[in-house]
């Protein structure tokens, strides 16, 4: 009867009616909503006497006072009433995620001492202002010390900048747990009144602005946390090894020091902290080895040492982490191979060792880690083929090998990754087809196969991959007919690059697809016209057509596609006239017309444009005065190879410039005084080929950062102004073809990064500075056509880049390609008897042409020692005395002129060593005795030695290089060509200078010529032969 009695009891209690909270607290939270703007009606329910079963709150059900109020994520604005700090009972306070104003400062009156938990994350109104955000709510820090019992704090992102002592503040919260305080601009060293805080167990001062050392104390405070996380101060240093000291918690489970200047080595001791699950130190300074203790730590689920220094193989215990989830070791100095013991660890999901030095296989047993997500082994050395097992990776969703030595087919097992996302393949060896059953992967949106060595066609059946939103197929060896009505079904694709393919894609004129593309590349794909279909492509931002047939006009309907900033349309037979710089698009950033039939004035887009190239057209008339206003913004502006006129405007020059081509045009008057001045990011400046006249400005300002200052071929006279010599970092310098005078400057010794020096056909006198032949880079020295006097400088051994045989580990001087277009080095110099424009400056061209001077004395027995030298001229001049032996050492040499001296004595024998000798000119000097019969001396004919009257046993040839039936017109022989030169060998010239650049790829073959001297040697023949052959046809 009395268990009955106390049954019905408690269901008495809880079926009475609900307390409601006390009707002062009701009209205190009142207040609080009269006070803010409820934009979203989220706080409706807020009527009625009892406040309890409002939103957001909560009451004690006990004795009905309001104990807890959760308004997080509301978008409430306005400022907060101080009514809600006379909620005496209050537990629990939640404002984050909201937009309001104002300050938040409880009372000194202790009203809220039972506060437990508050929360005011993300809970101002940031305002977006032209000088950056201002966060127009604030908390003072002081106000909070009042509230004792408090446990739990978050103030990420709010604004504490009143708040003077922010360290002594906090330190006053005894029973604090948690405090969570990233991004609210605190400054200055950690506080040491943070020790007071000895019931702390989780730390977040992440996203500020700490700075000096960790301090000694800290330790301490690592002997209670179970979380610490200082990362992204990025002032804030000290050493590493602080985590593994006697008095680290054991019990820590999170750790990040991500962003900070933290250094050292991770310690072995962090090998005890058997609890942790999270160790990130992105970004800091740490270095040495991973240390092989880490494979005790079986709890760990993230390690993120990216971007650091961290060295050394991946030690194989990182299989016993069989509860890790995260290893990103991206962008460190790791190397070796991956350690087959990868795939023990079971519960990886994403594994990141990008842009490190891992090389060797992939491991087939990463096959065995069924629950990986994301694999980027991108930009290593990775090499071999794709292992199949790769197709056991059930859960994958992103594959990255792009940039790697991959080799071999694309295994087809790859089809069974059903979950596969993204699939980048790109700057790979891989070869083969695509395989058709890649449409097996339903999930794939992004398939990237770019720069590798695939054929065949591209199979039908991508059509099925509905989900596809970028395929980039281009710069591989595809080929066939290919209409793009086949991705039809990919109605939600937006990037399609099919460029540099052997592909001839069929564009019906009346098809307009269902897709809506922000990017097409449609480069080298026989086109012949350009697709109307792009009408109606209104999001397109990037097109590329070029290298195609296309020879209509630009259509004005392409000009006015509203999202488009990027056109290429280079390389194509384009006529007419570009539209009135009215009707062009006010913010192209990207625009490349080169290589075309393009007429008429010069029009260019407004302020917007980082890169215009619109050379090798047709345009006419002079540039645009104000054109420095229309781009403002350019990076890259090259106009060569057009028929441009008049003055060059000063304001052409702007401060973002890096490259300014105006080369081979009709430009003429002055160069303006201060055209450089605004210029201060100019690297490359080629003014060559016009008709400017007049003298070089005095002043030269920003050059420090130029590399290549180019004025070859103008009308140029005066002296060279000493301003130059502020062109530290000049690494070509071409002053030929011009008028200038006076004697060569020794500052010119100062220019140390030197790789060419040009100033051939001028008037300069006077001696060849000692200081000119100590450049340590110079590969180039060609100051032929002056009239120098005096002896060759003996400190020959001075020009390192020549003695030195070996060759530079890239094959030429750098390009300056923003945004994805080139400016290359070209330069005209004497080759084998024969002006010659190479359009790259290779590291293997080493060359020195002092001919036409009137140099005297002997030739330096130290020239010998330039054994790297390709090519040298000394003829037309008045040297004498004997051919020092010490050429036989110039062991790269395959071009010597001494012709036109008074050299005397023997040909030495020693030049019989001169294995790739092709070219000889030892006529009209004084030599005596036999000719050389051995090595390469068995290829020359008489005209090398034409004029020598006490040479004996000269051999006669008449090496003919080509017949009547050749294709290349009449024969010629070597003797002919030699006698021509000075009737034809300007047009000479200029055809093998167009042969090299466009009619042989010269640049595709520049890499071959560096592997191996054999090579290196037919590769020259080879262009003899097509010099040769172009004389012919031009005299057949």
């Amino acid at each position: 009867m009395e268990a009955m009695f106390a049954i019905i009891t408690i269901l008495c209690c809880f079926t009475s009616p609900a307390i409601a909270c006390p009707f002062p607290e009701r009209n205190l939270l009142l207040d609080f909503k009269a006070a803010v703007v409820d934009e979203y009606n989220t706080l409706t329910s807020w009527h009625g006497f009892n406040c309890c079963t409002w939103r957001g709150v909560s009451c004690n059900l006990r004795t009905g006072h309001v104990s807890r109020l959760d308004l997080s994520g509301l978008n409430l604005e306005g400022n907060i009433s101080s009514s809600l700090f006379q909620l005496a009972r209050l537990e629990h306070l939640d404002l984050s995620d909201n937009l309001f104003k104002g300050k938040f400062s409880p009372p000194h009156n202790r009203k809220l001492k039972s506060l437990t938990f508050l929360n005011l994350s993300f809970s101002g109104y940031v305002n977006e202002t032209s000088l950056g955000s201002v966060r127009e709510f604030y908390v003072s820090l002081e106000s909070l010390s009042n509230l004792v019992s408090l446990e739990y704090l978050s103030l990420a992102a709010v604004n504490i900048s009143a708040s003077k002592e922010w360290g002594e503040a906090v330190g006053s919260l005894p029973n604090l747990q948690k405090l969570h305080m990233s991004d609210c601009g605190l400054g200055g060293p950690i506080a040491n009144s943070l020790l007071n805080l000895t019931s702390l167990l989780h730390l977040d001062l992440s996203e500020n602005y700490l700075s000096a050392q960790i301090p000694a104390w800290f330790e301490n405070m690592t002997a209670h946390l179970l979380s610490l996380d200082l990362s992204w101060n990025y002032n804030l240093g000290g050493d590493i090894s602080f985590i593994g000291q006697r008095k680290t918690s054991l019990s820590l489970t999170s750790i990040d020091l991500s962003g900070t200047a933290i250094k050292g080595r991770i310690p072995s001791a962090v090998g005890n902290i058997s609890c942790l699950e999270h160790l990130r130190l992105r970004g800091t300074r740490i270095e040495g080895e991973i240390p092989a203790a880490i494979g005790n730590l079986l709890s760990l689920q993230i390690l993120d040492l990216s971007g650091t220094r961290i060295e050394g193989e991946i030690p194989a215990a990182i299989g016993n982490l069989l509860s890790l989830q995260i290893l990103d070791l991206s962008g460190t100095r790791i190397e070796g191979e991956i350690p087959a013991a990868i795939g023990s660890v079971s519960s990886l999901k994403s594994l990141d060792l990008s842009n490190t030095g891992i090389e060797g296989e992939i491991p087939a047993a990463i096959g065995s880690v069924s629950s990986l997500k994301s694999l980027d082994l991108s930009n290593t050395r990775i090499e071999g083929e794709i292992p199949a097992a790769i197709g056991n990776m059930s859960s994958l969703k992103s594959l990255r090998l792009f940039t790697t030595s991959i080799e071999g087919e694309i295994p087809l097992s790859i089809v069974n990754l059903s979950k596969l996302v993204s699939l980048e393949l790109s700057y790979n060896k891989l070869t083969g087809v695509i395989p058709p059953s890649l449409d097996s992967l339903s999930s794939l949106v992004s398939l990237d196969l770019y720069a590798n060595e695939l054929n065949g066609t591209i199979p039908s059946t991508i059509s099925n991959l509905v989900n596809l939103r970028r395929i980039s197929l281009d710069s591989n060896s595809l080929s066939g007919l290919i209409s793009l009505s086949v991705f039809d079904n990919l109605t939600g694709l937006h990037e399609l690059y099919l460029s540099d393919n052997q592909l001839t894609v069929n564009i019906d004129s009346t098809w307009i697809p269902q897709f809506k593309l922000s990017s097409l590349a449609l480069g080298s794909c026989n086109l012949d016209r350009i697709p109307s279909f792009l009408v109606t492509q209104y999001g397109l931002a990037y097109l590329d057509l070029s290298a195609n047939s296309i020879q209509t006009n630009i259509p004005s309907w392409l000009w006015n596609l509203p999202s488009l900033y990027s056109l290429n349309l280079s390389c194509n037979q384009l006529t007419g006239s570009l539209p009135s710089r009215q009707t062009l698009p006010k913010y192209f950033e990207i625009l490349d017309l080169h290589n075309n039939s393009l007429e008429g004035s010069l029009h260019l887009p407004l302020a917007g444009a980082y890169l215009a190239d619109l050379s090798m057209n047709q345009f006419n008339g002079s540039i645009p005065s104000p054109i420095g206003a229309y781009l403002e913004n350019a990076v890259f502006l090259t106009l060569s190879r057009n028929n441009l006129s008049g003055a060059i405007p000063e304001s052409i020059c702007t401060p973002y410039l890096q490259v300014l081509d105006l080369s081979k045009n009709t430009l003429s008057s002055v160069i303006p005084p201060h055209l450089t001045r605004n210029c201060s990011s100019l690297s490359v400046l080629d003014l060559a080929e016009n008709h400017l006249e007049g003298k070089l400005p005095a002043e030269w300002g920003n050059i420090t950062n130029m590399h290549t200052l180019k004025l070859n071929g103008n009308h140029l006279r005066g002296v060279i102004p000493s301003s130059i010599s502020e062109g530290r970092s000049l690494q070509v310098l071409d002053l030929g073809n011009n008028d200038l005078e006076g004697t060569l400057p020794q500052w010119i010794g100062k220019l140390s990064q030197l790789h060419v020096l040009v100033l051939r056909s001028n008037h300069f006198h006077g001696s060849i500075p000692r200081q000119v032949i100590g450049l340590p880079n110079l590969q180039i020295l060609d100051l032929s056509g002056n009239h120098l006097s005096g002896a060759i400088p003996s400190n020959l051994t001075n020009l390192l880049a020549m003695v030195n045989a070996s060759q530079n580990n890239s094959n030429h001087l750098r390009e300056y390609s923003p945004f994805g277009a080139a400016y290359t080095n070209q330069i005209k110099i004497s080759w084998k008897g024969w002006d010659v424009e190479f359009v790259k400056v290779l590291f293997i061209l080493k060359c020195i042409d002092l001919s036409n001077n009137s140099l005297s004395g002997s030739i330096p027995f130290k020239m010998g020692s330039l054994q790297g030298l390709i090519a040298l001229n000394l003829s037309r001049n008045h040297l004498s005395g004997r051919i020092p032996k010490t050429l036989g050492h110039m062991e790269q040499l395959e071009s010597l002129d001494l012709s036109l001296n008074r050299l005397n004595g023997n040909i030495p024998l020693e030049l019989e060593f001169l294995s790739y000798l092709e070219f000889l000119n030892l006529s009209y000097n004084m030599l005596d005795g036999k000719v050389p019969h051995g090595g390469q001396f068995l290829t020359f004919g008489e005209s090398s030695y034409l004029g020598n009257l006490n040479l004996s046993g000269i051999p006669f040839t008449n090496i003919s290089v080509c017949n009547n039936s050749s294709g290349y017109g009449n024969c010629t022989s070597i003797e002919r060509i030699g006698e021509a030169k000075n009737s034809d060998g300007e047009m000479i010239g200029w055809a093998v200078g167009l042969g090299l650049s466009y009619g042989m790829g010269f640049s595709i073959v520049i890499g071959v010529l560096t592997l191996n001297k054999r090579v290196r040697k037919r590769a020259f023949d080879f262009y003899d032969v097509v010099i040769l052959a172009i004389d012919g046809c031009i005299r057949g």
